[in-house]
């Protein structure tokens, strides 16, 4: 099992950051893993809600994995795993936002251990840095886009 953690400050309240994690064309434009994301139920919003993505990072195979939402406090936190799929065992993400000064301290963490033994001893060992490289890059995009979208909100309500 690999375990990935990260956090972050955005400039940007937490209900702004929040929007960018749970409306789907929002969390394609910054989780860039991403090949495919779509509701795999009726339920679009918290604990129950089920969604089916498709990951690929760097040259791993392709993860195409459903999740459901095991814990849903907006805007607060957000937990999920997975339920079914394919190139992992287990996968489970979490995400933290707390207000502090000045807008969120955003925290990401991961928990995959892929189907494959012997590649996932690889991954746990090797491919820690390109995870948190991965990670990283997820965080600086969620941040530019949470922040432009509050920029713009504070614009539309100076008009």
């Amino acid at each position: 099992m690999a375990t990935f953690e990260k956090s972050i400050q955005i400039a940007a309240p937490p209900e702004e950051v929040w929007a960018c994690l749970t409306h789907p064309n929002w969390i394609q434009e910054w989780w860039t893993a991403l090949r495919e994301y779509h509701y795999g139920s009726e339920l679009h919003a918290g604990v129950g809600m089920s969604f089916v993505v498709e990951e690929k990072i760097g040259m791993g195979p392709p993860l195409k994995i459903r999740f459901e939402v095991t814990r849903w406090m907006e805007p607060k936190h957000i937990m999920f795993k997975m339920v079914s799929g394919t190139g992992a065992k287990s996968y489970e993400i979490s995400w933290t936002l707390e207000p502090v000064e000045g807008g969120t301290s955003f925290n990401y963490a991961e928990h995959l251990t892929l189907s494959d033994g012997f590649m996932d001893k690889v991954w746990g060992k090797l491919g820690r840095r390109s995870g948190i490289k991965h990670i990283e890059g997820y965080l600086r995009k969620l941040k530019a886009l949470a922040e432009s979208r509050a920029a713009k909100a504070a614009h539309r309500a100076a008009v």
